[in-house]
């Protein structure tokens, strides 16, 4: 169960959900990167990626995780920005 900062999310990529913990004062850029990580998705750096929510808006990586208010188990979905990988 995470602590007081942290937050558990639950980071979708190429259809597979990957659960990872976020500090709420770390960036959300830190999400990609555990995400990526955790699904052994090494082919493309972190800038390279877009993370959305489930309504499709898109997210600013350098905003921290705390300031978009997420309840816990909130799906985002992480993708290859357009014209990115080949």
């Amino acid at each position: 169960m995470p602590g007081p900062e942290q937050l558990a999310l639950v980071v979708v990529i190429n259809g597979q959900p990957f659960a990872v913990e976020a500090n709420v004062n770390a960036p959300i850029r830190t999400v990609v990167e555990k995400a990526l990580a955790k699904s052994n998705t090494t082919g493309q750096p972190a800038e390279n990626w877009e993370l959305r929510n489930d309504a499709g808006a898109l997210l600013e990586l350098a905003k921290k995780v705390g300031d978009f208010r997420f309840p816990a188990e909130t799906k985002l979905f992480l993708s290859l920005k357009a014209g990115v990988g080949g």
